[in-house]
């Protein structure tokens, strides 16, 4: 059975992920769906408001999340949804932030024996932090809370630098270094 490639792309929040994930799918040759972490937990989030409507708030939402009742959940079960799409043969860009070790493990156990290309996207902080005030819609100080955490655990196939390169010279990167590489895994 063929299995898809999976482009797994982590970095903190604003470091250009989704920037990448859809240049990479505007230039490769090949047809890849994008997942975003941040999709699956709004999806999820959206659906709490359409079950409870106005008997739930935003901020109740934000508290159920803090207390992992609902994120950790969400997360396992996009990991096992990525899993899904390789074993069907579909082609994947993920855009993740794994700020848990346990996150990374479990990936890491679902993804073994698929063609996963981890990619790490770094920025300064300085200018995460200035994307985000200009972006307006993330918290105030995500980036800063992720930074020292976000890639402590990896081990990447390539690295790319949204401050030193531009995202099409990124996506590029990435291009090439899966055409003519396999992953370490």
């Amino acid at each position: 059975m063929h299995r898809g490639t999976v482009i797994f792309l982590n970095g903190t929040s604003s470091a250009g992920k989704t920037s990448i994930s859809k240049e990479l799918i505007r230039i490769l040759e090949d047809e890849f769906i994008p997942l975003s972490v941040d999709q699956a937990i709004s999806g999820v989030n959206d659906m709490l408001m359409n079950m409870f409507g106005e008997h739930i708030t935003k901020e109740e939402i934000k508290t159920i999340e803090d207390e992992e009742m609902i994120e950790a959940p969400v997360i396992s079960l996009f990991h096992h949804y990525i899993s899904a799409f390789t074993k069907k043969g579909k082609n994947i860009i993920v855009d993740h932030v794994l700020v848990d070790p346990k996150w990374l493990e479990e990936c890491n156990h679902l993804l073994i024996n698929t063609q996963t290309f981890f990619i790490g996207v770094h920025c300064p902080l300085d200018e995460l932090e200035r994307r985000e005030r200009e972006r307006g819609n993330r918290p105030i100080g995500l980036a800063r809370a992720q930074y020292g955490i976000v890639h402590q655990q990896c081990q990447y196939d390539l690295e790319v630098n949204t401050y030193t390169n531009s995202i099409t010279e990124c996506a590029i990167m990435i291009k090439e270094f899966i055409k003519f590489n396999q992953p370490r895994r």
